[in-house]
């Protein structure tokens, strides 16, 4: 099968945000007259389902805005995650995946973090994955910022949110106003574009439209462990390439507004794993998204909001390869299709209280797996199912002091098969002064099995394993955040979790085959400190420090699970054409693998950008691991190349990109 924070956006962008003024979107560096409260109080929404300001959250929030998505030349959500404090990546060539506090396991599929789009869950109906590499289905170019909410979400969202919730907000026509076209030459022959139109009319009806396409003919690779004449002496070219392309549309009046968004990638896959045929083109991940929701939100009075949506989602999935000695032409596929509808209350019970309830229901009535032979024909696995899930959930904030504010939230999922469960959250928000915030929080989170992990079965391969059940995390949390001064910020936090009946993948003791268990227990106890420097003349700073330590119930450390990880990311204006240089650097401790270990390693990007400027182009060229450092990420357990425990990522590459806007 395939393989307390305040925000992390700039503060000055924050500020003239809160202070109504657009200039920020247009590279303006004006940060002379700032005061802490307009620092500290940017609104997010993820973090409780109703808006608030950042500093009264009780979870670590990072909020990441298009401008620092231009200035660092993030292409996807993965290099985005990578770049904040508690995140780190890795990747097997097919697919990105996110690992959280010192926990990702290689075998995995994105499934202890929830991904939305403006509020729409978008993780699939078949293996619960968040797809956050090229695979995302929308273009990043029209993301207006990302909420990211550490921590254990289930109280409020339910299922998958063990690690945290990833928000991707949208951009507005009224952004727009207008349209954009952008291009992008990239190394490995890769060329991609976008186009997108979007205003807000006189009636004050705002709509937004984008169409965007990719195509990578990707590096030529080197695997040792292929290193034999009768397999090109490990050499393979034009396997790793990427196809992909998405359209968004969104238009919506007076509290109504109707979404459709659709993705298809193609990726080939070069790595000849699971029994696959080295060096064969023909084989490639291909996956297809697609949602249409609609949501309407009224205030029923001046203290009270009613919301609801309806969505419709789509998902599939196809690998054509050449498997086994000697090669026969496989084919294996999954179809998911689900609905659901979602109803929110926000209320404020009196001046010092406010409530948020809802209900969730999502039916999932297509869950299809099937692999195939095709010459000659033979079924080797033919699974379908239909399962349901539904929540309901309530919180109460309650100021009961000018300087603290008590949190208290629960929320209980019913899964079929798995039977009812409970995420309760508390937390606590306490100003010591004005320039510190203190946070506590203590939740649960779950994780019920998905339909592959339960019951997929390949004779030969893979063993279904239906009597697998929840996973659930619980985490206790503490935060401090202090401002030196309007322009210093100083973040420290540390956490402890424990995660219980960790739903892990193994070999079958009897038959020597690969399936997913129940593994016991897992612990991981970390502290992380960020700082971050804004300057008069428009320069910032932001660097943290991750010590971290998971293992499981014997004391044994976790595979892919750095206990060391430092971050820095420096934008500086220069003296010509309002150019700004965005560098971002990151270090990484080595992490344990199922055979050994992957080295430490440090990558470097950078990146100079011509922000939007009277002539209405803009501009920017980007080196990605701009010293060339080679570098590997853990893979899982194959048993069909067992020595393997790594692949090495790409070199040096480049980056040229340019936006019209009319």
């Amino acid at each position: 099968m395939k393989n307390a924070s305040s925000p992390h956006a700039s503060l000055k962008c924050i500020a003239l945000a809160l202070a109504g003024c657009s200039a920020c979107a247009h590279g303006a560096d004006d940060l002379t007259e700032l005061s802490l409260d307009q620092l500290i109080d940017v609104p997010v929404v993820s973090a409780s389902r109703f808006e608030q300001k950042a500093s009264e959250t009780t979870a670590a929030v990072s909020v990441v805005t298009r401008d620092d998505i231009r200035q660092f030349g993030w292409r996807t959500v993965a290099e985005v995650l990578r770049s904040l404090h508690g995140f780190y990546t890795h990747s097997d060539r097919g697919y990105d995946y996110v690992g959280a506090r010192s926990f990702a396991r290689p075998q995995d599929y994105n499934t202890r973090v929830l991904l939305l789009v403006d509020g729409q869950r978008v993780n699939d109906a078949i293996y619960d994955q968040a797809y956050i590499g090229t695979d995302g289905i929308i273009d990043l170019d029209i993301v207006d910022r990302i909420e990211v909410i550490r921590g254990p979400g289930s109280s409020i969202y339910g299922g998958n949110a063990v690690f945290g919730v990833i928000n991707l907000i949208t951009r507005s026509g009224a952004d727009l106003s207008g349209g954009e076209l952008g291009g992008r030459i990239s190394s490995h022959n890769t060329i991609d574009g976008r186009a997108s139109v979007g205003k807000r009319l006189d009636n004050g009806a705002d709509f937004l439209a984008s169409v965007s396409g990719m195509n990578a003919t990707g590096p030529a690779l080197y695997f040792p462990e292929f290193d034999t004449p009768a397999t090109h002496n490990g050499h393979t070219a034009h396997t790793d390439y990427t196809r992909q392309g998405s359209v968004f549309a969104r238009v919506g009046i007076d509290g109504l507004r109707l979404t459709t968004a659709a993705s298809r990638r193609a990726k080939g896959v070069p790595t000849g794993a699971f029994g696959a045929e080295f060096n064969d083109r023909g084989r490639a991940y291909t996956d297809t998204q697609s949602y249409l929701a609609v949501d309407y939100t009224r205030a029923l009075d001046a203290a009270t909001e009613l919301s609801g949506r309806a969505y419709l989602s789509d998902y599939t999935y196809s690998a054509p390869a050449l498997l086994g000695t000697p090669p026969v032409r496989n084919h294996d596929e999954a179809h998911g299709s689900w609905y659901g509808v979602e109803l929110k209350l926000v209320t404020s019970l009196s001046a010092r209280n406010k409530l948020v309830a809802g209900i969730e229901h999502q039916r999932n009535r297509i869950q299809n797996q099937r692999n195939y032979d095709t010459a000659p024909y033979q079924l080797n696995a033919d699974d379908h199912r239909q399962s349901e899930r539904s929540g309901v959930f309530v919180q109460d904030d309650f100021q009961w002091t000018p300087d603290l504010k008590l949190s208290v939230g629960g929320r209980v999922d019913q899964v079929t098969g798995q039977g009812a469960q409970f995420s309760p959250r508390l937390g606590a928000v306490y100003r010591l002064s004005a320039q510190t915030v203190w946070k506590l929080q203590y939740g649960t989170a779950f994780r019920a099995p998905n339909v592959y992990e339960s019951n997929y079965s390949y004779a030969g391969s893979a063993i279904a394993n239906p009597r697998l059940r929840a996973e659930k995390i619980t985490t206790w949390e503490t935060s401090v955040e202090h401002y030196l001064d309007s322009q210093t910020r100083l973040l420290g936090t540390a956490y402890v979790y424990r995660l219980a009946g960790l739903i892990d993948q193994t070999t079958e003791a009897r038959s020597g085959l690969l399936q997913y268990v129940n593994a016991g227990r897992s612990s991981a106890r970390g502290v992380e400190l960020e700082i971050e420097k804004l300057w008069t003349n428009g320069a910032r700073l932001r660097t943290s420090l991750e010590l971290q330590h998971a293992h499981d119930a014997n004391g044994n450390d976790l595979t892919n699970s750095p206990n060391v990880i430092g971050k820095l990311n420096l934008s500086v204006p220069l003296p010509w054409q309002s150019l700004r240089l965005g560098t971002e650097a990151q270090w990484f401790a080595a992490r344990k693998t199922h055979a050994g270990m992957v080295p430490d390693h440090g990558l470097a990007n950078l990146t100079l950008l011509r922000p939007m400027a009277g002539n209405n182009w803009e501009w920017s060229a980007s080196v990605y691991n701009l010293f060339d450092n080679r570098y590997f990420d853990a893979t899982a357990y194959d048993p069909t190349v067992p020595q393997r425990d790594r692949l090495a990522q790409d070199g040096r590459s480049y980056r040229l990109k340019a936006v019209y806007r009319f």
